[in-house]
């Protein structure tokens, strides 16, 4: 039973890895720029044609937009931009661009037209079904594989293969390293592009290019893109070192973000060596590690919300030292929720009646019941329901 618990204990932070970093990112700017970003970096944009009132644009947007392995391949693989298609903010894209049904999900090149569409709410699996369709239709692997085999080798060539490869998540290091290996003398644009595009992982030799180059880089892909890409890479390799309890592995992440942002690499090994120590057994270990986090890390509702699960889906989840700071930031991060945070503290009230802890649990039910807005009559009766349980307990 204590393997079980030690493997669900495993792949909740992996789902938790950093808030922040969780979902797909969406693009803030207009819809040209969006169209010149796309140009520029090769990709296609995801348009969620959405409505205010759509059930379904509504649940995508709670349920499936947020997890982390949609953002994970959407933000990597796509410019991403959601527009309200009854709003002023869809006028441009509306030029050229109709949803005859919500949501409507559009993936459009730079140059503005629909490579690949698809109508009606999605599931996880079903999204990232319609996205590999789309990313397919830019990139013919099959060919690309046939072409590298045959021996070609310039440099445009590799680029568009090891990034197809990469969009459609096929092992792609060996090509990539193979191709790197032969290069000598100063690094063309494509050769750039492929080193940026190629590293997916921190613990890796092209990470360390993707590092020695980075002005250059830079200068091709911009600002954002490179430090995209360097938080994909170290966040791959951090789920590495929590999946493998593997504490280099962290260091190696924590030591490669520091090459390029020091501060945030003193967050990643805090958050990082809290979310190690609440996989094993040395709860002193983890109430140093808490207490550590707690003071240097957890400003923030969503790195709040992040150690309140970490510690309640540990082990040590009962410790008199650890569960008062875990339901203090627990409630800290819904409480700065105004609109939604009523669920967490229900969330937080009803797992506390399941763990015995009576008191709490209807302190922070009532809390819950507070924070209920105005009007929303269910939800003051279901958090009402938990709290006559509670004390039928």
């Amino acid at each position: 039973m204590r393997k079980v618990q030690q493997v669900f204990l495993a792949i909740f932070l992996l789902s938790s890895l950093t808030i922040n970093a969780q979902g797909i990112e969406f693009f803030q700017g207009s819809w040209e720029e969006a169209l010149a970003r796309a140009a520029a970096e090769e990709k296609l944009i995801f348009v969620d044609a959405y409505a205010s009132w759509c059930g379904p644009c509504k649940a995508m947007a709670a349920n499936v937009f947020p997890k982390k392995e949609v953002g994970d391949f959407f933000n990597a693989n796509f410019i991403n931009v959601k527009f309200d298609m009854e709003k002023e903010e869809s006028v441009e894209f509306r030029k050229k661009h109709r949803a005859a049904a919500f949501p409507t999900l559009f993936f459009i090149n730079g140059g503005n037209d629909v490579v690949h569409k698809t109508v009606g709410g999605k599931q996880v699996a079903a999204l990232l079904k319609e996205a590999n369709m789309a990313l397919g239709k830019m990139d013919d692997l099959p060919a690309l594989a046939a072409r590298w085999e045959e021996g070609e080798r310039s440099s445009n060539f590799v680029f568009t293969y090891v990034r197809a490869m990469v969009r459609q998540r096929e092992p792609h290091l060996r090509v990539a390293n193979d191709f790197l290996r032969s290069q000598s003398g100063p690094r063309d644009e494509a050769t750039l592009r492929l080193i940026h595009v190629a590293a997916t992982a921190a613990d890796s030799r092209i990470f360390d290019l993707l590092v020695q180059e980075r002005d250059r880089i830079t200068e091709l892909v911009g600002e954002e893109a490179f430090n995209s890409t360097v938080k994909r890479a170290v966040a791959t390799t951090k789920d590495k070192a929590l999946e493998y309890k593997d504490e280099g592995l962290l260091g190696t992440a924590v030591e490669k973000l520091a090459l390029v942002n020091p501060e945030a690499a003193k967050n990643l090994e805090l958050a990082g060596t809290l979310q190690l120590a609440a996989l094993g057994n040395d709860v002193k270990a983890l109430q140093k590690a808490a207490k550590n986090y707690t003071k240097k890390v957890a400003t923030t509702p969503e790195r709040q919300l992040l150690f309140y699960r970490t510690i309640m889906a540990s082990r040590h989840a009962n410790d008199e030292k650890l569960l008062p700071m875990a339901l203090e930031a627990g409630a800290a991060a819904a409480l700065a929720d105004t609109e939604e945070g009523y669920r967490q503290l229900y969330r937080m009230a009803d797992q506390l009646s399941k763990q015995g802890h009576k008191e709490l649990a209807l302190k922070y039910a009532q809390m819950a019941k507070d924070a209920v807005p105005e009007g929303q009559l269910n939800y003051q009766r279901a958090v009402q329901g938990l709290i006559n349980r509670i004390q039928e307990s």
